[in-house]
Formats: structure tokens, sequence, C-alpha cells
């Protein structure tokens, strides 16, 4: 993992306010292909996740039909490959270690995408910890500093924000930047703060995750 003191978590540039808005227009004009996650709600995803799409009880989950992943890796490549490519360069510079975004057997990183609705300003979203890499990667069994979590809001409500629980009992909450990307291991209990204040703004993020292996980070979703 990054070297991050005392905070868990690490705030790295990537966009600025211009390019986030370009990038999350593209997110929009792809409606067509987003899948909708709650029966009620306007929660979606643009991309596969393995949190929702790799489920161990589902042989057939779309994350393990390799047609589906594949096509689901050129279009995202296709419409966002250079913002791929840019979050690679910022964490590679960061760590010293070279990053990519290989797909293949895991899908590319990919977009959370909650649209404004009263239920957002609540206490809503899932606590858990990020172990999709047992989903995803075959006998790997790493260490802490061999994996990390990453969101970088491309659009995103006032008081959007990331809570970690630091114990049982205690946890605080790291607010997101527009076009900065947060990087946590993704082992401690966390959750989503999505839209506290009810505004009317798109919540838009790019998440993934990465596993480090002998030739470098290797992004997923």
């Amino acid at each position: 993992m990054l070297e991050t003191g005392s905070c868990p978590i690490v705030l790295l540039d990537v966009l600025d306010a211009g390019e986030c808005s370009v990038w999350s227009g593209r997110v929009l004009a792809l409606k067509s292909h987003w899948s909708r996650r709650d029966p009620d709600l306007p929660f979606y995803t643009l991309g596969l996740a393995a949190y929702c799409d790799a489920s161990p009880a589902e042989p057939n989950a779309p994350y393990r039909v390799e047609s589906y992943r594949q096509w689901n890796n050129r279009l995202l490549s296709e419409h966002f490959g250079p913002l791929f490519d840019r979050c690679c360069d910022v964490l590679a510079a960061s760590t010293g270690v070279p990053a990519t975004c290989p797909g293949g057997r895991a899908a590319v990183p990919g977009f959370h995408i909650h649209l404004p609705h009263p239920a957002f300003l609540t206490d809503i979203a899932s606590k858990h910890v990020d172990l999709q890499f047992q989903r995803v990667f075959t006998n790997v069994d790493p260490d802490p500093s061999q994996v990390l979590t990453f969101t970088l809001p491309i659009s995103m409500p006032g008081g959007a924000a990331l809570r970690i629980w630091h114990s049982e009992k205690q946890s605080q909450v790291y607010p997101y930047q527009l076009g900065k990307m947060t990087i946590h291991s993704g082992l401690s209990l966390h959750q989503a703060v999505i839209n506290p204040n009810g505004e009317a703004i798109p919540r838009i993020m790019l998440q993934g995750h990465a596993l480090r292996d002998e030739t470098g980070w290797k992004l997923y979703w």
C-alpha cells in the first residue's frame, strides 16, 4: 500500500474540473449501457463489478462469461482508455511501480452512478471490506501492501465522502474531492457517504481496485 502515515487514505491529483466535466458527460452519454443495481433507487454501474457480477453462487455470473467480460472491457477502453491511462500514470508516479489495466480475466475499472434521490441523504450504503481479488484472481493470498481500492470523483454532490472504521465503534469521514483519486487499502470496514446534502448533482465515481504482482499494479473492478 502507499505510505499513508497516520492517515488511512491517500489523495492523488488526476483531473481538473474541466476534464471531470468531459468524462462525466461521456458516462451520461452511455446511459443505454448502464446496469441498474437497485430496483427502487437510481443506483447504476457502467461496467462489470466483481462484487455484483462475480457471485460464487452463480456459475454463469456475467463476470465469468469471457465473451461478455471482453465486450465490457472493449466498450470501456474505447470510451475511457485515456482516463485509465492517466490513472495508471498517476499511481505509478506515486508508488514507483508500473500500473496497467490489463483486462483479460479481470474487468477494467468502471463507474458507480447515483442520481439524485432523497434516500441518498441517509446512511443507506453498505458497510463492507473489499475482498474482490478472491473472486477475480485464483490462488492469490496477497499481503495488505499488495492491494488497494481507489475512487475518482468526476461528478460529485457536496458532502460525498468515504467513512472508514478504525475500530468497532470509531469511524472517520474523509471527504472526496473532485478530480482527486482517493486510495485506501479496502481492507478496513468502510462505507460510501453518497449525497448527504441532497444536491441535484449526479454522483459519478470511477471505481476500481488494484493487485500488485511481480510486474506492478493491475487495475480492475
